[in-house]
């Protein structure tokens, strides 16, 4: 346990602070409003009396905002991943907020127990089951315990889908854009219907649900008001091209993304489609989306992974939550990790002291990572952030455990990503 979220934290968890709210909603909210024409559509919504779960997709930063705005004047404890409790000022904020922390991906009864809390006094939850910003702008699917907790739990169920965000706060750039975003309440399912669905059958409609397949498209075709830049910082998550097969060849500037071995390229319009550029002489190779792309990628490793295969290893650094209150992620140690198929091993230096720790495939489902900076995993009570020698390298790794986690683990775990590579077996 690290000292910044300690146990007996999560049973005071606090009512979110009315007054900070009511500043965000009349501070932010117009600006939300303004900056991305937010509409929230609410036709097949009825808030239910008392405690309830709401359930949001999670296709970029401002999701939080743009959920907890909506609902206002209810408001909602957040569950939110253990890193941001790390560093000021959200070290202070979000408990004041009644924000939940989760280590995510991992078994924590911390968070569970914190929900209960809420809820048993009245309160609302906000969920975003995915787990992490979506790295191509599709649904990533959940943990199949998400049913189980839903189940267990035994309030009515609320989603909140989200389109256009991922256009104006794509998760491989820093800054937004301003553009067209949307969300859709509706309720989704009652306690009753809680009780007599099977988990499987739960979980089947959170994933129909915040993948979009119910929802009306928009009217207008939601897109960023501004044309500039809007490709720079892709090759962040692109790092195949699938026109030559060559990796960390890519290269983007203003609205283009361009292969810099064989020349193909193509460029990003306002509402993030791809269009191949027809001189470069290889336009067949490029795909019209940054999620088709990212699924060509997948297969290209997918292809790879088999039990006969050698192990991939990377020299890594390694940070890991600082004991001191605020401090983030501290400098911990360097070594080398290796991926396999019975999963994950790092062996190095961690605190001055010699480590050997294995993650077994089964237990990591998914691979989180900030672009060009660090992948994680969480295990063992905590996480840890690994940083190759060659940052750009995150994305890769990220893909890479993802489909061998798909390829290798005994008992899958998690639904189904939309049309991708990643849940391919």
């Amino acid at each position: 346990m690290t000292a910044s979220v300690k146990s007996e934290d999560i049973l005071k968890i606090k009512r979110p602070n009315a007054v900070i709210y009511a500043i965000v909603y009349i501070i932010i909210y117009p600006l939300i409003k303004l900056l991305f024409r937010l509409k929230v559509t609410r036709d097949n919504y009825a808030p239910p009396e008392g405690p309830f779960v709401v359930i949001a997709n999670h296709s970029s930063f401002m999701d939080f905002l743009i959920v907890m705005l909506s609902f206002y004047p209810r408001r909602l404890n957040a569950v939110a991943a253990q890193k941001f409790f790390l560093y000021r000022p959200l070290d202070r904020l979000l408990p004041v907020m009644g924000c939940i922390p989760k280590n995510l991906f991992d078994p924590d009864v911390r968070s569970i127990i914190g929900i209960k809390k809420v809820l048993e006094r009245g309160g609302r939850i906000l969920l975003f089951p995915e787990g992490r910003c979506e790295t191509d702008g599709v649904y990533a699917g959940i943990h199949k315990s998400t049913g189980k907790l839903l189940k267990k739990l035994g309030v009515p169920v609320i989603s909140g889908y989200i389109d256009g965000a991922y256009k104006c706060m794509p998760f491989w750039r820093d800054g937004f854009r301003p553009g067209r975003i949307r969300i859709e309440l509706s309720n989704l399912l009652s306690a009753e219907q809680l009780q007599s669905l099977s988990v499987d059958e739960i979980n089947d409609r959170i994933d129909s649900r915040l993948r979009g397949d119910d929802t009306p498209p928009p009217v207008k075709t939601l897109r960023t008001f501004k044309a500039k830049r809007l490709a720079e910082g892709l090759h962040n998550i692109l790092y195949f091209c699938p026109a030559c097969k060559l990796e960390f060849t890519l290269e983007t500037k203003g609205n283009t993304i361009r292969c810099s071995a064989c020349g193909a390229a193509a460029v990003m319009d306002r509402s993030a489609k791809l269009t191949p550029l027809p001189d470069t002489g290889v336009p067949a190779g490029i795909p019209e989306s940054v999620h088709e792309w990212f699924r060509i990628q997948a297969d290209h490793e997918a292809g790879r992974l088999h039990e006969n295969m050698e192990p991939v290893s990377e020299r890594v650094t390694v940070r890991l939550p600082s004991d001191k209150p605020g401090g983030g992620m501290t400098q911990s140690g360097a070594g080398v990790i290796t991926l396999d198929p019975s999963g994950w091993r790092f062996t190095g230096e961690l605190n001055g002291e010699q480590t050997d720790l294995s993650f077994p495939i089964d237990t990591v489902p998914a691979i989180p990572f900030d672009p060009n900076d660090n992948f994680q995993i969480y295990a063992h009570g905590t996480f840890y952030m690994f940083t190759p020698e060659n940052a750009v390298k995150c994305a890769k790794y990220s893909v890479m455990g993802e489909c061998a986690y798909w390829r290798f683990a005994t008992r899958i775990q998690m639904t189904t990503r939309i049309d991708s590579g990643l849940s391919a077996r």
